[in-house]
């Protein structure tokens, strides 16, 4: 009975991640996307106006070429529909490889706490890099001791899709990481024979990122990933401090920042943990590896929360020590209710399951307006202001200073208007960085910068992103800056012909 449990708990994270597009990162890989079929893979940065390291390396072009396929044909809400979709394919893959059966109490916990991280569950290349990652999860044994007659099929398939993901995102080592575990973790029982065509295997894992072209490069990229989660640099110090999904966990959850999903988080890192260690985990060796890595990751940075999740709802639905330390404390309170623990337990699991259904059903309302799905979170980009950019366009010589969440969205709807910022903060240095920041912490540097650089209008957000209000506040005092536009979410400041 624990198979259908497993497609049950795909079911309900392919519900939980039907909602608007939040991640505004999505429309810059659409503009991308575009730009690729109308000028080939680009070499330099044909968005923003400010310098950008070169080469231009777009490591999400797959990723791209999906979402622009599947939004040309369905709209936004095709990509909606695909982010579900996807989501529930990943949570399926991570839980197939559970061996024994699966109680409804331990699966009610699994779809509570994917209710409690379902807005983590957004349309970014991660959900690929994720179902890339579970075919290892599932193929991995394949190739570990007892060697499987299908041992060179699984290597030929997870070599590939290798190769697809190295053009997908910039999370592939992952899976060299993975592999290197679940080998190494198993090399003692393995032949001498084994033991060869395992390690070319690795060799050739680590080496498909130079079968593409720019491979050199693709190659060298995921250490500049590391650099931001790891701070080594100026940049990525700006990077973990100031980009929200690159904090910590801890220092959102003292910032009152995402503190539901913040402290359950760091709850469930300490239930993995405390398992593990005291040995009560009946996954295999290389599995428990991996999730303490996860762990790892999603203690230093908010973003590794899926990379963290699914192993562990693997963790919850494989391992009887959860059921078996409630029933102990249970019998401590109620010594002599023995034969109603089951009961109990039945009921928790009903509540639980009926918490989670009912909350996500009562949130439903909210994405439509009438009849209509609202495919689109409008609080996260700024669609009304991009109608006044597109019927109010700049001469050539005059610059448009955005936001980095604008950025995407704008080159998006306008694909002429070349943007000051948008998400791959990993292509800009330090500098730019700081002096970006400091634009909304020091709104005279703004100014001055804005003379030098010939910027004549502003687009920030003023509601849902408190960082440029000081900016927002700033320009009211300015006489030489007009207020062309305001909306709930978005204003946009020109400077005025006068000052020029």
């Amino acid at each position: 009975m624990h198979f259908p449990f497993k497609i049950l708990f795909a079911f309900f994270v392919a519900a939980f991640a039907f909602f608007p597009l939040t991640d505004s990162d999505i429309w810059w890989h659409l503009a991308s996307a575009r730009d690729f079929f109308e000028n080939g893979l680009a070499e330099k940065d044909p968005f923003c106006w400010t310098p950008s390291r070169t080469p231009w390396i777009n490591v999400h072009l797959f990723f791209q070429w999906i979402v622009y396929a599947v939004h040309s044909v369905a709209g936004a809400f095709g990509l909606v529909l695909l982010k579900s979709v996807a989501w529930g394919i990943v949570a399926f893959l991570w839980v197939l490889p559970c061996k024994r059966k699966i109680r409804l109490f331990e699966f009610s916990l699994a779809v509570l706490c994917a209710f409690i991280f379902r807005y983590a569950l957004e349309c970014r290349p991660i959900f690929l890099s994720l179902l890339f990652l579970g075919i290892f999860w599932n193929l991995l044994p394949q190739l570990l001791p007892p060697i499987s007659k299908k041992y060179f099929l699984s290597a030929a398939i997870l070599l590939f899709t290798q190769w697809i993901w190295i053009r997908t995102q910039g999370l592939f080592p992952l899976s060299c990481g993975l592999s290197a575990m679940a080998i190494f973790l198993s090399w003692n029982r393995m032949t001498k024979k084994s033991k060869i065509f395992s390690s070319c295997f690795l060799v050739i894992l680590f080496s498909v990122p130079l079968w593409h072209f720019q491979g050199n490069y693709l190659f060298a990229y995921p250490f500049g990933l590391l650099d931001r989660l790891m701070g080594g640099s100026a940049a990525s110090q700006i990077f973990a401090l100031e980009i929200a999904e690159n904090r910590a966990p801890s220092t959102l959850l003292l910032l009152h920042e995402n503190t539901a999903s913040m402290a359950t988080l760091l709850l469930l890192v300490g239930i993995a943990a405390f398992f593990i260690l005291k040995k009560k985990c009946s996954m295999e060796i290389w599995r428990i590896a991996w999730l303490l890595i996860a762990a790892f990751l999603a203690v230093f940075a908010e973003r590794n929360l899926t990379i963290f999740f699914f192993p562990f709802v693997l963790l919850i639905l494989w391992n009887p020590s959860f059921i078996l330390l409630l029933r102990k404390i249970f019998l401590k309170i109620f010594p002599q209710k023995k034969a109603e623990f089951g009961n109990v337990i039945f009921i928790f699991a009903i509540l639980i399951l009926s918490f989670s259904a009912g909350s996500f059903l009562r949130s439903l309302p909210a994405y439509f307006e009438g009849k209509n799905f609202q495919a689109i979170s409008q609080e996260r980009v700024p669609m009304n202001a991009v109608i006044y950019l597109q019927n109010h366009p700049l001469l050539p010589n005059q610059n448009l200073f955005n936001d980095d969440r604008s950025g995407g969205y704008i080159s998006w709807k306008i694909p002429a208007q070349k943007t000051f910022a948008d998400g791959r903060f990993i292509l800009k240095d330090s500098t730019f960085m700081a002096n970006y920041l400091n634009f909304a912490k020091n709104p005279e540097a703004f100014f001055v910068a804005a003379d030098s650089l010939q910027i004549y209008r502003a687009l920030m957000p003023t509601r849902y992103i408190s960082l440029w209000k000081n900016l927002d506040s700033a320009m009211q005092k300015k006489s030489d800056w007009k207020n062309v536009y305001r909306d709930d979410a978005y204003t946009i400041w020109d400077k005025t012909i006068s000052a020029k």
